[in-house]
């Protein structure tokens, strides 16, 4: 039994391990950049757009798979992904790359990123949290895995190439784990009325802003890792995909990391410590931006706090709202992580292609401090449904 068990979870992992491809997407966007002859603003369109959509339709995906035949749904969020490094493949635009990968996969991710999460958490075990933490983590800990393997790639068979190859193995792929992992979904189909009473609730939109604000710095600057690697450090690009290997790891450790500081100290806390400490990280890549060391060391901070709040935002919409409808008020909360990667990527890109690269960083120090000051202002109150 606990084999089965735990197959399921090495199972969900890998679809995770899948999913977290798009925290590769620097890789790309140096490629994107040279193939299609665009600034840093149109480069980061399709990261924009994949993160936003990832958002819409995780909430979306969790309505369906209650509603509908859980196979159906994955085997479409499959077919989307597919579809949409397949269309990137053929591109002959930056236009139809932000539609083919930034909607189509993004839109894909969404609607599987709850498949292995809602199998995960029908399991009989006693730590169902620790199953469900080591899921997650498989979606941080994917550019570990996958950008040495995308970089080889993109040496060896140029953009088009690529992302033909893998449409082709993700479509296997994953059609392979829905189909396995949809097999063990018990839970009663049923629809809900939906009634989405946290947004009476002031705490909510406390939450949304800061974790709006940690998604906004997060998402911006792992958007531009291989780009401040390459272009003012001058590293080699095959260093580059082993750093964001490694800093992949600390995005996973910062999950389950804050979520036991936040279990430990509570949720007010917990965030001042991750604003407090992206000031640090942002403000030495502002003034040593040139120096490899100040390099690895920041990007440790941003990958650790990002991960931190994909565990502080899911724990603070339990404690304050309950478990019961957490799944639709999650949904509703996480909507602040695609609106902070549109944000975050086109401005982020503004600033670079009409000011300084290190002025980014300069502007999302300044937007930690503001989330520093919202957290340690204000007071957050759970609002019960009624």
């Amino acid at each position: 039994m606990k084999k089965m068990i735990y197959g399921y979870v090495m199972l969900g992992t890998t679809m995770m391990l899948l999913l977290g491809i798009v925290y590769s997407y620097s890789l790309f966007r140096v490629e994107i950049e040279t193939v299609y002859a665009v600034n840093k603003v149109t480069s980061g369109f399709p990261f924009m757009m994949v993160l936003l959509f990832y958002a819409l339709f995780m909430a979306i995906g969790g309505k369906l798979f209650q509603k509908y035949n859980t196979l159906h749904i994955a085997i479409i969020g499959s077919l989307l992904i597919s579809t949409g490094f397949l269309l990137s493949g053929v591109a002959n635009s930056i236009l139809v790359i932000i539609i083919s990968y930034g909607v189509l996969i993004g839109s894909g991710i969404g609607l599987l990123y709850g498949l292995p999460l809602r199998i995960v958490s029908q399991l009989q075990h006693p730590k169902p949290g620790l199953l469900t933490g080591i899921t997650l983590m498989g979606f941080g800990l994917s550019p570990l895995i996958f950008a040495p393997i995308v970089r080889q790639l993109l040496s060896s068979q140029g953009l088009s190439g690529t992302f033909i190859i893998l449409g082709i193995v993700y479509g296997v792929l994953l059609f392979i784990l829905s189909f396995v992992l949809s097999k063990n979904d018990q839970a009663e189909k049923h629809v809900q009325k939906v009634s989405y009473y946290i947004l009476r609730s002031k705490s909510f939109y406390i939450i949304f802003s800061v974790f709006l604000i940690a998604t906004f710095i997060g998402l911006s600057i792992i958007g531009l890792t291989a780009n401040i690697g390459e272009e003012v450090l001058s590293i080699d690009p095959t260093v580059i995909s082993i750093y964001l290997g490694v800093f992949a790891i600390f995005n996973g450790i910062g999950r389950p990391l804050f979520g036991y500081v936040n279990d430990r100290f509570g949720f007010k806390l917990s965030g001042m410590i991750s604003f407090s400490t992206l000031i640090v990280g942002l403000l030495l890549l502002f003034f040593f931006v040139d120096s490899l060391v100040v390099f690895i060391l920041a990007f440790i901070i941003i990958y650790v706090n990002f991960g931190g709040w994909l565990s502080l935002a899911p724990s603070a919409t339990i404690q304050l709202f309950g478990k019961d409808d957490y799944s639709q008020n999650y949904g509703v909360m996480f909507l602040a992580y695609g609106l902070g990667a549109f944000i975050g990527t086109l401005i982020s890109g503004y600033i670079i292609d009409y000011f300084t690269l290190t002025t980014v960083f300069l502007v999302m120090a300044i937007l930690a401090f503001v989330g520093l000051l919202i957290i340690q202002t204000t007071s957050i109150e759970s609002k019960k449904r009624a």
